[in-house]
């Protein structure tokens, strides 16, 4: 058996506060509510011990009912939602405000200018994810822009990489360390491609690239250093807490959005994802 969620909505009847009190009082064996829902209307939520949504549903609303005519309410039913308990708790300890960016965040998240961002607003690829306008500028939900950013972005007519003049060795390293922050397949077709996977130590569950180096007499260092210059990676050294024996000088690399673009892992980890659903 299972603790189902009804929620079930009625016509406006004018029930007076004393009448919700009754009410819940009737269906205290249910743990009962009873108010007004935003529209002005009766609503009722109960929770009912079923096998199946359908049976708790058809059940939830006969209990509602039969409490509401013992006030000498009769509406009629306008919608009832059903769900189970566990579902219920996920969605009230969800934010009521969600994550939310303006133009400058929506600028760092998609790794475009402030008046790109304009531009895609005025062109309507953001238009799903804008929220609303205020006197300070737009206001996007973070969440979408972060979706859009890896699976539409560079897949949008008349949106287009500027081509970047990397060596052989930079652009293996870029491939090397993009694919490894996505967990695709990591390249290893030229010697610079499995120079660089040699260097990395380990991979952390947020997509940072854990590289075990000199970096002064790192061959790769200098690519590195060019990667960085083109806002493609960011790197730091180890924490204290991080730095094992003999991993002093390791490097944390984060792969940027503009970094994954150039190395083509957006559009792989967008396909993955894709083909996960199938």
């Amino acid at each position: 058996m299972t603790q189902f969620s009804v929620y079930v909505e009625f016509t406006d009847s004018g029930t007076t506060p004393e009448a919700f009190v009754d009410i819940a009082e009737d269906l205290t064996a249910y743990g009962g509510t009873a108010g007004t829902a935003p529209n002005g209307n009766l609503s009722i939520r109960l929770f009912v011990e079923s096998d199946s949504a359908v049976d708790a549903g058809n059940r939830g609303v006969e209990y509602a009912q039969g409490a509401a005519m013992k006030q000498g309410i009769h509406p009629a039913v306008v919608g009832i939602e059903v769900m189970t308990e566990a579902e219920f708790d996920r969605r009230l300890a969800e934010p009521l405000v969600p994550e939310l960016a303006g133009v400058a965040e929506a600028a760092d998240i998609i790794q475009v200018s402030r008046t790109r961002v304009s531009q895609l607003l005025d062109a309507g690829d953001l238009k799903p994810h804008h929220l609303q306008t205020l006197a300070s500028g737009p206001v996007f939900s973070a969440d979408g822009l972060r979706r859009y950013a890896v699976t539409e972005h560079n897949r949008t007519r008349g949106v287009r990489l500027t081509p970047l003049a990397l060596s052989p060795a930079e652009r293996a390293l870029l491939e090397v360390l993009a694919a490894s922050a996505s967990k695709t397949t990591v390249p290893a077709t030229t010697e610079e491609h499995q120079l660089a996977a040699a260097a990395i130590e380990s991979v952390a569950d947020a997509g940072q690239v854990r590289l075990h180096w000199q970096p002064a007499s790192s061959d790769l260092a200098g690519a590195l250093d060019v990667l960085a210059g083109h806002k493609l990676i960011r790197t730091r050294g180890v924490f204290r807490k991080e730095a094992d024996a003999g991993h002093e000088d390791d490097l944390v690399v984060t792969v940027l959005n503009k970094g994954h673009r150039h190395a083509g892992t957006a559009a792989q980890a967008a396909d993955a994802e894709q083909d996960e659903v199938r």
